[in-house]
């Protein structure tokens, strides 16, 4: 392995970037799952705000002896959100990314953030999608939490990274 290759070197500060998040984190920093937790019960509550917005009648119910956070509509349980669907690992993914692909740390320190606020606003679009699919047509609840939602969540992430990579990282990507 050529360790002067620009692409080996991401992919080893990429993987090194993962591990040692990953091992913090769920070692040292976040053992018992709260910061987990409030972003669950938070991306449900401001999908709850925003469909109130627009003239539903929406809450959240998040029982801290659990870990999931439900979000009601019209009085339904419309959209179980865990721990895994609440943006956290795509956040950590985009930001790995960001850091581990050559670039100016200047604007990878405003660029980072702002990708992970557009993460949280498109997974709560997500959630605001799913409860309205439910009360629409259930029948397609599964396909589009499975397929559809995840194809436009991860696509808009990779636009992102395409974003950083040719106006950003300074490398020509033709």
């Amino acid at each position: 392995m050529n360790l002067n290759k620009p692409l080996t070197r991401f992919l080893i500060k990429a993987v090194v970037l993962y591990l040692g998040w990953h091992l913090l984190w769920y070692n040292w920093i976040e053992p018992d799952g709260t910061v987990n937790h409030y972003l669950t019960y938070n991306t449900a509550w401001i999908s709850s705000v925003a469909l109130n917005t627009f003239g539903s009648s929406s809450f959240t119910l998040s029982p801290f002896s659990e870990l999931n956070t439900y979000l009601f509509k019209d009085g339904i349980p419309v959209v179980l959100i865990e721990h895994g669907c609440n943006g956290l690992i795509l956040m950590v993914l985009f930001a790995g990314f960001v850091v581990a692909f050559p670039g100016p740390w200047r604007t990878k320190l405003w660029f980072v953030p702002m990708g992970i606020l557009s993460i949280y606003l498109i997974n709560s679009l997500r959630v605001i999608g799913l409860a309205v699919n439910h009360m629409v047509s259930k029948s397609s609840f599964d396909f589009n939490h499975k397929y559809t939602f995840t194809i436009l969540v991860y696509g808009a992430i990779f636009y992102f990274w395409m974003i950083w990579v040719n106006r950003y990282s300074g490398i020509n990507a033709k």
